[in-house]
């Protein structure tokens, strides 16, 4: 990991691939105490994502722009429905998806992605069947023992996911899902992705050593870094 890290954390913006449309979903259903969120398992053979945990989602699809090449928004919600039904066999309305956020690739990675992520929620009589291809198991946890899982070593997760669930667990219900979701700026993340001694991390745009990619940089810490125990989310803006 560290050559990688080497010869690739000085891309720019015109060395680096360009960031393909892409649109996942975040399912949530209730629960006895608070709500679960749906999370599947990449196949390992997947060169993207392989092993890890992830939501619903995939690629913009041209024939998810419909009628209307220039409306991304409708497509990722299309898009997201679609990959709803073939990796997890679900029967969505898209109508109904929200915005959670959006993430954009850093410039280092070789497969970059400009993804939008949405949530809503399902009733808990849906059935998940997995395609056994890309996908090849599925998880209904709440977002505080998602988290506690990965701190185990139970189950890997990307840094958007772990960040997604780290905010959803703020949460009582989906009301409160709903009320933050509804009540900020849809939050757009396009982190640097840095290794400090050996440990990645990625910096998000208001930490102060964003620009740089110094970790060390006094100013305010905003990011995801690896710990001992897994993804940590640092925030002292």
């Amino acid at each position: 990991m560290s050559d990688f890290f080497k010869t690739a954390k000085n891309t720019t913006s015109d060395q680096a691939p360009p960031a393909a449309p892409a649109a996942t979903v975040i399912l949530l259903r209730e629960a006895s105490e608070s709500f679960e969120v749906l999370l599947l398992l990449r196949a390992k053979a997947i060169q993207f994502a392989g092993g890890n945990w992830v939501f619903p989602g995939g690629r913009i699809d041209p024939a998810d722009y419909k009628s209307n090449p220039d409306d991304e928004i409708a497509a990722a919600r299309v898009a997201a429905a679609r990959e709803s039904s073939e990796e997890a066999g679900l029967t969505l309305n898209s109508e109904e998806f929200s915005f959670f956020s959006h993430w954009t690739t850093p410039l280092i990675e070789k497969k970059r992605f400009s993804t939008w992520f949405l949530w809503s929620e399902i009733s808990r009589d849906q059935s998940i069947v997995v395609d056994e291809g890309e996908i090849v198991d599925h998880l209904w946890v709440t977002p505080s023992d998602a988290i506690q899982m990965m701190r185990r070593k139970e189950i890997k997760i990307l840094p958007p996911t772990f960040l997604t669930l780290y905010e959803l667990a703020q949460c009582s219900n989906i009301d409160d899902v709903q009320t933050m979701t509804s009540s900020r700026e849809l939050p757009r993340y396009f982190p640097n992705l840095v290794l400090h001694e050996k440990t990645p991390g990625i910096l998000l745009e208001n930490d102060s050593g964003y620009d740089s990619g110094d970790m060390d940089h006094n100013g305010v810490k905003q990011r995801v870094i690896m710990g001992k125990s897994g993804w940590e989310f640092i925030d002292e803006t």
